[in-house]
C-alpha cells in the first residue's frame, strides 16, 4: 500500500475540478419534486441575472494514476450566468473557484496544493472559467459551450458539455432556479502543472454540478 507522503507528492501532479447514480421511479408516498423543462422552440430560461448558488455548486476533479486515481472538489464559487432578453438562447457565463476552498479530505495534502510548489495561491487564489455569447443545454441533450480556463496564472481555451438538469420555481413568483451538470477534460501541463507525470495521468476529467437562482 502506497504511504501517505507518496500519496501526498503523487497529489501534487493532480488538477482540476458526477451526477447522482440513476434511482427507481419514485412511489405515490415519495413522489419527486416537479422539473418543468421548456418545449422546444420556446425560450429557456427567463433573460436576467443568475446568481451562482455558491453552497450548491461544486467541481469534482479525478486523475488516473499508476496506482489507483486521485479526487477531489473546488467549492464555494462566485459568478453567474447573465441572459440577455434580445438573446434568450444565449448567455455569458463567469465563474471563480477559489483556490483556497479546494478539498481532496486530507488537510496535509490541500495544503501543498495550494502552496508556492503547486497552485501558489499567494499569486493565483482562483480558478475561473468564462463564455462569451454561450449557446443554453436543451433537457437531455448535451449542448458544447467554448470558453476559457484560467488556472496558475494560465489562460487556455476549452470545452465544457453542459446539459439541463431541470428548472424549479423559486421561491419568488417569476424567479428560476436552473440545475447544469457539466464534463470537461484538459490537459494539466497547459497550465504549468505538469508535475509527477508520467506516475500520474496528465488528463484531468472535471464534473461540474451547478445551480444558479434568478437575482
Amino acid at each position: 500500500m502506497m504511504s501517505r507522503p507518496a500519496q501526498a507528492i503523487l497529489l501534487l501532479g493532480l488538477i482540476g475540478f458526477a451526477p447522482a447514480a440513476a434511482t427507481p421511479p419514485p412511489t405515490p408516498m415519495a413522489a419527486a419534486p416537479h422539473i418543468s423543462v421548456p418545449p422546444q422552440g420556446a425560450a429557456l430560461y427567463a433573460p436576467g441575472h443568475y446568481q451562482v448558488d455558491s453552497a450548491a455548486t461544486k467541481v469534482h476533479f479525478h486523475v488516473k494514476a499508476l496506482v489507483g486515481g486521485y479526487e477531489g472538489d473546488f467549492v464555494a464559487p462566485e459568478g453567474s450566468v447573465v441572459i440577455d432578453p434580445a438573446r434568450p438562447d444565449r448567455a455569458s457565463v463567469d465563474i471563480q473557484f477559489p483556490v483556497e476552498k479546494l478539498t481532496t479530505g486530507d488537510t496535509s495534502t490541500d495544503a501543498m496544493l495550494k502552496g508556492d510548489s503547486f497552485f501558489d495561491m499567494a499569486k493565483f487564489p482562483t480558478v475561473r472559467f468564462t463564455a462569451q455569447d454561450a449557446p443554453l443545454a436543451h433537457g437531455e441533450v448535451p449542448t458544447p459551450i467554448a470558453g476559457e480556463l484560467t488556472m496558475h496564472g494560465e489562460t487556455r481555451p476549452v470545452t465544457l458539455s453542459v446539459r439541463l438538469v431541470g428548472v424549479t420555481p423559486d421561491e419568488a413568483p417569476g424567479l428560476s432556479v436552473l440545475h447544469f451538470t457539466g464534463t470537461m477534460t484538459v490537459d494539466r501541463s497547459h497550465f504549468d502543472m505538469g508535475f509527477g507525470r508520467p506516475f500520474v495521468s496528465d488528463k484531468v476529467d472535471l464534473t461540474i454540478d451547478a445551480i444558479f437562482r434568478h437575482s
